[in-house]
């Protein structure tokens, strides 16, 4: 197993499945605030830290043993309902937080005949939630 968001959305490569991740991208950062003075340089104040976001791409086939709608479905679920969990990669969290999905941009890449989606691609965007 390569990680976990939550327990609905598992990434692995085994003989019967596979669903991984690709440009995985982390952001983290300071909140400051700047305090005008007169007739000098602003002075700046670190106010804490910020929530850290993570956005990452999903590819999901058939061909690799996923069925794209179900975890398509999965995803838009946990965005609707405002779900926090856990990134987990390599056994360890990612951030000392949950995440919750902010977002999702769905790609439907093969459709076939009967409306059988056999191929999309998923970008997620996640925010940490304190």
């Amino acid at each position: 197993m390569i990680g976990t968001l939550g327990r609905k959305i598992i990434f692995e490569v085994s003989d019967d499945r596979a669903m991984t991740f690709r440009d995985m991208t982390r952001d983290i950062s300071g909140r400051w605030a700047e305090h005008e003075v007169l007739g000098r340089k602003p002075k700046p104040e670190f106010l804490g830290p910020a929530n850290q976001s993570v956005s990452l791409t999903i590819t999901l086939s058939v061909s690799l043993g996923v069925r794209p709608r179900n975890v398509l479905e999965a995803i838009e679920g946990m965005v609707e309902a405002g779900t926090a969990e856990y990134l987990v990669i390599g056994h360890r969290t990612v951030g000392k937080n949950p995440f919750r999905l902010t977002a999702s941009s769905e790609t439907w890449d093969r459709v076939y005949s009967r409306g059988e989606l056999s191929k999309a691609t998923v970008t997620i965007t996640l925010e940490e939630y304190t």
